[in-house]
């Protein structure tokens, strides 16, 4: 059933193409790289280490193989988007991006409600890597033309390495496509390269919303004017810990960049905006998966239910999984002017970056659908259950609210985890999730960016490969945080220290959201090794709940607080106090609960 949907939806990409550029799209029979006429490429795979992944140039990912070589553990992903458009116009509510159905069009958008034309040869996606002079391409040009390495003809490796070359001298840094700026002028001089975070191989690409039909398709919602850039990296090498978990990650940037309809005034802004991520996870058959998220790791993941499968057994292989974490969420303003937000890899004063909000876990042919209405797509970004009516929040297995479905441990086998009777459905099939972050708001002009990772983990078992898995992801979010704090300019790829960066101060963040209604979050930092604990307490000094008293490790902490007191019971709407001590250290700040 998977893989007829997958030829239609390339029947449909290819139908849609075809209608748009006015002409039959030039492609080798054999390949699923899509073309325009004119020979540009619409699609290209990031594959140049132990995963492999189609990248469109409107924005939806097919086809993850991991093993690379292998078989299928995600049948596409994309981005969502949704808020309150404040530009006049109604629905306020809309939402776009990218989920089975495909809400955005290739190219960016030149001036309000102005956008490249998807005819010109410049619309399309480009793709580098530093070694394209040398490296032996049989591989990728297999994967190219979807042909066994053994059937792969040189002139087929050449064209695979001409098109490297041509996307090296033709990189468009000035529609926002990442290079080295050495010397800080905004400009690609002849001596700068083209690139980003020293990777071994780079893809981009820029979409937009200003097709009303492709909206009106998708989520039933007009354009909101919104440009999204998209680039991809990842890594090939080899002799460190840090290089070996590398073979397993893809890193992806997006950027939201609101520019507006022709019509927008210049006081538009985008209020309760959020932003996720849609995967439909195919761990080999489809039909036997389950669903996890972690959110200490920020993480949502698919995986098997069985320790084998049907398609990973043809390479002697267990069931892999697949994981995807947030790394860098939107930013909004802080209260506390010392906090910082990471953003283009620098830092920004008094901003915070946001969180994983919310975890959805999809059943198909469960009940329960978003379908193609805006709102049911907004409620799940909220930590909502899609419903037509009302806002039901999603229950844990003790059937107490949560935005956090199945965040058990099914490695330990402890928390609500996929599978557990009281789990909805409560038997393996065919999964997808959706992570999100929010809120925050957009005024004309602004940008946002997230990055997430996509890691792979292929263990003796499939509980073994979410192990693997969320290892993988700790070297990934390591990394990153490594360059966040040095910045891409001072950070050599090959000096990276091996021990995990660990936080040099005793911090104590203010809880997000705030106010809240059914839960909050609150994080802290611990430099070294201490007894910790960590309450809740009313404004007379008295206990209303102990979230954390133990021994701790130095790291980053998350934890939740669901607004019920040492009884399990709700407590009352007002001002609490959530206080920290650690040793000497003593931190504590203020909270709203508004029922």
């Amino acid at each position: 059933m998977k893989q007829k949907l997958l030829n239609l939806s390339l029947l449909v990409f290819i139908l849609v193409s075809v209608q748009s550029f006015g002409q039959e799209l030039a492609t080798d029979r054999a390949s699923l790289s899509f073309r325009k006429p004119t020979g540009e490429p619409m699609a290209t795979l990031v594959n140049i280490n132990n995963m492999s992944m189609w990248v469109q140039a409107d924005g939806f990912n097919r086809n993850v193989i991991y093993p690379r070589g292998t078989a299928t553990v995600v049948w596409g992903d994309g981005i969502v988007w949704g808020g309150f458009v404040k530009d006049g116009h109604d629905p306020e509510l809309r939402v776009g991006g990218q989920r089975w159905i495909i809400g955005t069009v290739p190219g960016r958008i030149l001036t309000k409600g102005i956008a490249e034309d998807p005819n010109d040869p410049d619309v399309r996606v480009w793709r580098i890597r530093r070694d394209w002079q040398t490296a032996d391409l049989t591989q990728d040009a297999a994967e190219h033309f979807n042909i066994p390495m053994d059937s792969v003809r040189q002139e087929q490796i050449d064209a695979v390495r001409v098109q490297y070359e041509k996307d090296r001298k033709e990189w468009p840094w000035q529609k926002g496509a990442p290079f080295y700026d050495s010397n800080g002028n905004g400009i690609m001089d002849r001596n700068e390269e083209p690139g980003l975070a020293h990777a071994d191989q780079v893809v981009w690409f820029v979409a937009n919303d200003l097709d009303s039909v492709v909206t009106t398709n998708f989520f039933r919602s007009p354009p909101i004017g919104l440009e999204m850039q998209v680039t991809l990296w990842a890594y090939n090498r080899t002799g460190s810990r840090l290089n070996d978990a590398f073979q397993h990650i893809i890193f992806k940037r997006v950027r939201l960049i609101y520019k507006g309809r022709a019509d927008t005034p210049d006081a538009a802004r985008i209020d309760s905006m959020f932003i996720g991520q849609v995967v439909d996870s195919d761990v080999g058959y489809y039909g036997d998966d389950f669903a996890g998220c972690d959110t200490l790791l920020q993480l949502g993941y698919g995986y098997n239910s069985k320790s084998t499968d049907i398609e990973f057994q043809k390479f002697n292989l267990s069931a892999p999984a697949i994981g995807y974490t947030l790394i860098q969420g939107p930013i909004v303003a802080s209260n506390n002017p010392l906090d910082y937000a990471n953003f283009d890899f620098g830092k920004r004063s008094g901003f915070i970056n946001l969180p994983m909000t919310s975890f959805w876990q999809k059943a198909t042919g469960t009940a329960i659908r978003i379908d193609v209405y805006a709102f049911k797509m907004y409620k799940a970004m909220n930590g909502f259950l899609p419903l037509m009516e009302g806002e039901e929040p999603f229950y844990d297995c003790n059937g107490n609210p949560t935005r956090f479905m199945v965040s058990g441990d099914p490695v330990k086998g402890t928390g609500c985890i996929d599978g557990m009777r009281h789990v909805h459905p409560g038997f393996p099939g065919d999964r997808s999730f959706q992570m999100s972050s929010g809120p925050f708001t957009m005024a004309l002009g602004d940008t946002q960016e997230v990055i997430i990772a996509m890691v792979g983990g292929s263990g003796s078992g499939s509980l073994a490969s979410v192990s693997v898995m969320k290892h993988y992801v700790k070297w990934a979010r390591f990394y990153a945080k490594s360059v966040f704090e040095s910045g891409l300019q001072d950070v050599v790829y090959g000096e990276l220290l091996e021990e995990e960066v660990l936080p040099q101060d005793f911090r104590l963040y203010q809880n997000f959201p705030n106010p809240f209604n059914a839960e909050t979050e609150i994080r802290y930092d611990l430099p070294v090794q201490k007894n910790v604990k960590l309450g809740i307490y009313n404004l007379m000094g008295q206990v209303v709940k102990v979230l954390v008293n133990d021994t701790q490790e130095a790291g980053n902490y998350v934890f939740q607080w669901n607004g019920m007191d040492v009884r399990g019971e709700k407590v009352p709407s007002g001002i609490y106090l959530y206080r920290i001590e650690a040793g000497y250290w003593v931190l504590t700040k203020k909270m709203i609960l508004l029922r």
